[in-house]
């Protein structure tokens, strides 16, 4: 122990042993023997028990300011001369009485002084007191009543009287004491053994953390304390507080670079700065004047730093609080031991469940926002985005968001080598930013993060980055990990895939949408309504249901495209499309058959009910008021159409298509602008 912490300690009396009914019994029997008024006092004259007799010299005497003074004057003269001769210390006070200090020496650094006495060795002390009595303002007759009952007693008497308390009280005082003190020890240790043994039940590092502090603060009367972490840059960051909360003190950072926190870390043992400004360096508030430091080691390396502020600690307790810290680590490992392994079980899980999703969902979409809301859940967050690259411009595009106002980042699109997002897209690597605050890029749009970490992970096949997982918000509010990193990357090399996949899905969904979509009108074409008719056909055959068909022809198509133009045609075709297909049921299949030919195939519809539909399509495209802008306003668009039906008409496809055609051609021949079938 270092001189400055002597110095304190010896400057802060403790007796939190005192029986104080036993103490008083032991002073009343003194008195009864040697007829004493007694009293202990501490090494500062505070008063530790109630004298034993009345005195009425020193009780008239202390009810006068001046009496008052003199008195605590004597008496701390008397105190500290008996603790420094360490031996019996007779004198004479104000009142010409004479008093003893008995100093009792209970330990190296706790101390108390008896002091007793308060009697006149002549009937010349008890003169001198009577001339000067008036000074106190006492009256003649009061006096007299002091002084009537009043004993001499011989300074030979006297002297032998504390040199035979000094021989009781000692062992009393120190046999009280050392059992208070084993006691109080032995309640402390029962108790760190309680504790460490409810570190065996399951909970996390933060109840731990918690506990440890509560502890602290009941058993050795702990003001302030806090557990520090360190982090990758070998600093401590403060995770739990107890006692008074300073706002400072729950932002505490302490650089392991300090010397106080150095010499910690390389000898292991706990240590104490008393040096004010050692401790303005490490950021404490003002009215920390004394800070204990507690390492929390494992497989000998220190991963946190117990606190204590403002707390004066003897050896026993600093033993007593490394034990604990020892057990706390223990259990720590633990504890890591069982997240490692739940963890494990987590990605496992979650890489089952996906994978499963991932085999029974092949559009993008929606792969997109599994495997966001999956990366997610993995981490214990709550918002994040992912990223996808389009090689075309060489931008990040959102597709999947969670947590995050849409509008803020629908539209956001992010070059290769632009800010967190890019960067990691650019090298492939990635990237946990514990203080959101401290990045420029991300400042800007600091408003959308609850917590000050972030992550964000490469999507990447091979080599290649598809795209970029970008994770935030801890619901704990814990930094990512360098564990929860590990944990996204391995799910993100899963996902990969399932992305990549999903792309080439799309892909080939896009050409197979070419190859059976008519280009101008977006319709379906006459490849693909031939397939879809003979399916349809076998349908109807297998459940002995009808089919109706409609061939559907623009009348005098080529004169509109001789007056107003190809593009005016082009027009005409797509609206002729569109109006047929917002009158059939999303059953039906509409087509262009070829030039300005449409053919709908009708399922499970009679040609009785299908009549009723061809009309209303004629009829519609006949009122269409607007064509385009380079058709004069009131030129009128009419369509002729051909119906034809299964089993009624035909048995087979060619024959059904023939059938409709023919009926087709009969609406044209009888003036155009209606419906006709056989």
């Amino acid at each position: 122990m270092d001189e400055k912490k002597t110095n304190i300690q010896n400057s802060m009396p403790s007796f939190e042993f005192i029986d104080a009914p036993l103490w008083q019994e032991f002073l009343e029997g003194l008195t009864s023997s040697f007829g004493h008024c007694l009293a202990v006092y501490d090494r500062e004259g505070s008063l530790l028990t109630t004298p034993t007799k009345t005195n009425t010299v020193c009780k008239a005497a202390k009810e006068t300011t001046q009496g008052a003074k003199l008195c605590k004057e004597h008496c701390l003269k008397a105190i500290s001369k008996a603790l420094h001769r360490e031996e019996p210390y007779i004198f004479e006070c104000h009142t010409h009485q004479y008093s003893f200090a008995v100093p009792i020496t209970l330990e190296k650094d706790v101390k108390l002084v008896l002091l007793g006495g308060h009697v006149f060795l002549s009937t010349e002390d008890t003169k001198r007191f009577l001339d000067k009595a008036e000074d106190y303002r006492i009256d003649k007759s009061t006096i007299y009543s002091f002084t009537k009952g009043l004993k001499s007693l011989s300074p030979e008497e006297f002297n032998t009287v504390p040199q035979s308390i000094m021989s009781l009280a000692v062992p009393f005082f120190k046999g009280v004491y050392h059992k208070g003190l084993f006691e109080k020890k032995f309640y402390k240790m029962k108790s760190v053994f309680n504790v460490t043994s409810s570190f065996l039940q399951p909970v996390s590092h933060k109840d731990a953390y918690e506990l440890a502090l509560k502890t602290l603060g009941v058993l050795f009367d702990v003001d302030i304390a806090s557990i520090a972490v360190r982090d990758k840059e070998s600093s401590f960051r403060t995770c739990a507080v107890f006692g008074r909360r300073w706002d400072e003190l729950h932002s505490l950072v302490f650089p392991g670079y300090t010397e106080i926190v150095n010499k910690v870390i390389i000898s292991g043992r706990p240590d104490v700065c008393l040096d004010r400004a050692v401790l303005r360096k490490l950021g404490v508030p003002e009215g920390v004047h004394s800070i204990h430091l507690f390492p929390l080691q494992r497989e000998g390396e220190i991963f946190s730093l117990l606190l204590i502020f403002n707390t004066t600690l003897g050896e026993d307790d600093i033993k007593l609080i490394s034990a604990l810290c020892r057990q706390i680590a223990v259990f720590m490992e633990n504890i890591s031991l069982k997240e490692d392994k739940a963890r494990k079980l987590a990605v496992q899980s979650a890489l089952y469940t996906a994978s499963r999703a991932f085999t029974s969902l092949l559009e993008p979409e929606a792969l997109y926002d599994i495997v966001l809301n999956k990366s997610i859940d993995l981490v214990g967050a709550e918002q994040g985005s992912l990223m996808i690259l389009d090689e075309k411009d060489m931008a990040l595009a959102v597709k999947a968001i969670k947590g995050i106002d849409k509008a803020i980042l629908e539209d956001l699109r992010v070059r290769i080598g632009e800010g967190i997002s890019g960067g990691v897209a650019e090298s492939g690597n990635p990237m946990i930013v514990n203080d959101i605050e401290e990045s420029s890029v991300l400042r800007k749009n600091r408003s959308r993060y609850k917590t000050k970490s972030f992550v964000s992970i490469p999507l990447k096949i091979n080599s290649k980055t598809i795209g970029v997982l970008n994770i935030s918000d801890k619901i704990t509010g814990d930094i990512f990990s360098v564990e929860d990193r590990d944990l996204l990357l391995s799910f993100a090399s899963y996902a990969s895939i399932a992305l990549d996949r999903g792309a080439y899905y799309k892909m080939s969904e896009e050409l197979r949408s070419i190859s059976i979509t008519d280009h101008l009108t977006g319709l379906l074409n006459r490849r693909y309504l031939q397939d879809r008719l003979f399916e349809e056909t076998a349908r109807a055959k297998r459940h002995k249901e009808s089919l109706t068909i409609f061939m559907i022809d623009i009348d005098n198509f080529k004169s509109f495209n001789d007056r107003y133009g190809h593009p005016a045609g082009d027009q005409i075709l797509k609206t002729v499309g569109n109006a047929i297909q917002e009158e059939v049921r999303t059953i039906d299949v509409v087509a262009r058959y070829g030039g300005e030919e449409f053919t709908v195939i009708l399922p499970a519809t009679s040609k009785a009910a299908s009549k009723i539909l061809a009309e209303r399509i004629r009829k519609g495209i006949e009122d269409t008021p607007y064509w385009g802008p380079k058709i004069p306003a009131g030129e009128k668009v009419t369509i002729s159409l051909g119906i034809a039906n299964y089993p009624d008409d035909a048995d087979s496809v060619e024959t059904l298509i023939g059938q409709a055609d023919t009926a087709l051609y009969v609406a044209k021949v009888e003036g155009k602008n209606r419906i006709s079938f056989l």
